[in-house]
């Protein structure tokens, strides 16, 4: 049987490689077609190792979900953007955490549903997300949320 320390250091050079070379993808200015399909295989990679590590925690599934939301809003994929989108949002209700993480998946719903058709809702989320970036009090985390947001057009 595999040693379970080396299994769970496989699980977290796994998961946050694979996230970290989606959202270098995400946020590059001009990333091939190519590179947007690989968006979901690496989020999927990046969700799948989380949820098999001992250290999750809802912070780690949430972002994870982020990342599928945002991965499929790339790929024009909106109901699946949503469907992930609204889990990052239920993950972490409730928790006691940096208020960043509701922004982002705000940030994800908003999307959602601007590629499903609904400005109205996206609009709502929109606003939600610049609210909570007001609120930040990280200066890099707050520009780096804004930014995100001032790139979603409705």
């Amino acid at each position: 049987m595999p040693d379970k320390k080396l299994i769970q250091e496989a699980h977290r050079g796994f998961s946050a490689s694979a996230h970290n070379q989606a959202v270098d993808l995400l946020y590059e200015d001009n990333p091939s077609t190519e590179q947007i399909e690989s968006l979901i295989e690496l989020a999927h990679v990046a969700h799948w190792h989380w949820q098999k590590r001992d250290d999750k925690t809802p912070q780690n599934i949430s972002v994870a979900q982020w990342l599928l939301s945002r991965a499929y809003s790339a790929n024009g994929l909106g109901i699946l953007a949503l469907d992930y989108a609204t889990a990052s949002l239920a993950t972490i209700e409730n928790e006691d955490l940096p208020i960043s993480y509701y922004g982002y998946s705000n940030e994800a719903l908003a999307r959602a549903h601007l590629l499903l058709g609904d400005k109205d809702k996206a609009e709502a989320f929109l606003a939600v997300a610049k609210n909570i970036a007001s609120r930040i009090p990280t200066p890099e985390a707050k520009e780096h949320l804004s930014d995100q947001l001032n790139r979603i057009v409705l």
